[in-house]
């Protein structure tokens, strides 16, 4: 039982690293959302994966387990301390690089995630099995293969839903904004003068008019946004037309998602998938341009 927990920690830990150094550049500017300094992110990022690695190759080897697993415990514990500190914060979803992941999830079930990796530690670091008789270790063998086969057969199971969610997907309504390059501030560029721009990590400027329905069914996914951690500016057509003509914008409801000032995504939105979309987008040009 202590190898098949062992090497589960070790494959978990692994899988963890490696997917940062594949997105290492992806997993720099999920460290910015984080507040971590730009010149820090890249020799934070290595730490982070190195470590991961490092705690791997020691829980596989076998020696020192006991240590290894609390190395494993304690690094766990400290990504459950920053998503925990992200939702005291008042963000419901974050990105935490890990496992390759590209999208936000709920904070507190990537806290929860990462508590029950440090229980993982926890029990390798114990040494929770201990050594048993002969007839023991025979049926907990028995036991883990049935598991084994439940775990692959459920495996296949949601392999198998996540194909007829992707089939759904492309069957509803289009999930991209309408982001046309001549409309809106120039993608790439530092965004025009705003009052209420601090120019620092992620921001959305919403563009939005009282005569537009579409405005008010995108409200609440807006005001949903800015209470989960990423500031919403709003420009009504009414009372700031200049804003609009200055930065170009041709109707309504638009947004402009920024980061640190540049503008990353822009476009005309009618859903909060849309949105979404706009911000996703951006989040990998930041990436790409970092």
């Amino acid at each position: 039982m202590d190898d098949a927990l062992r090497l589960l920690l070790a494959t978990l830990f692994a899988w963890a690293g490696i997917a940062k150094l594949v997105t290492f550049t992806r997993f720099r500017f999920t460290l910015g959302q984080h507040g971590v300094p730009l010149r820090l992110r890249a020799p934070v990022a290595g730490v982070i994966a190195g470590a991961e690695i490092a705690t791997a190759v020691w829980l596989a080897s076998g020696s020192a387990t006991s240590a290894a697993g609390i190395a494993a415990a304690a690094i766990s514990a400290v990504f459950m301390t920053a998503m925990v500190r992200v939702r005291i914060q008042g963000r419901r979803s974050a990105s935490c690089g890990c496992f390759g992941g590209t999208r936000s999830s709920g904070t507190v079930l990537l806290a929860v995630r990462a508590a029950l990796i440090a229980a993982l530690g926890v029990l390798v670091a114990t040494g929770i099995g201990g050594s048993v008789d002969p007839q023991t270790g025979t049926i907990q063998s028995a036991v883990l293969a049935v598991l084994g086969v439940l775990v692959l057969g459920l495996s296949l199971a949601v392999v198998a839903l996540y194909r007829q969610v992707g089939v759904l997907s492309m069957r509803i309504a289009p999930q991209t904004a309408l982001e046309l390059m001549e409309e809106g501030p120039d993608a790439g560029e530092i965004a025009p003068m705003l009052v209420d721009l601090t120019r620092m990590g992620q921001e959305i400027v919403a563009f939005v008019s009282l005569n537009c329905r579409v405005c008010i069914n995108v409200l609440p996914g807006l005001r949903a946004i800015d209470r989960d951690g990423i500031p919403v500016h709003w420009i009504r057509e009414d009372s700031e037309p200049e804003v609009f003509e200055e930065w170009g914008v041709p109707g309504t409801p638009y947004v402009v998602y920024l980061v640190d000032g540049v503008v990353r995504s822009k476009g005309l939105v009618n859903t909060l998938e849309q949105i979404q979309w706009l911000i996703d987008a951006g989040g990998e040009r930041e990436a790409n341009a970092a």
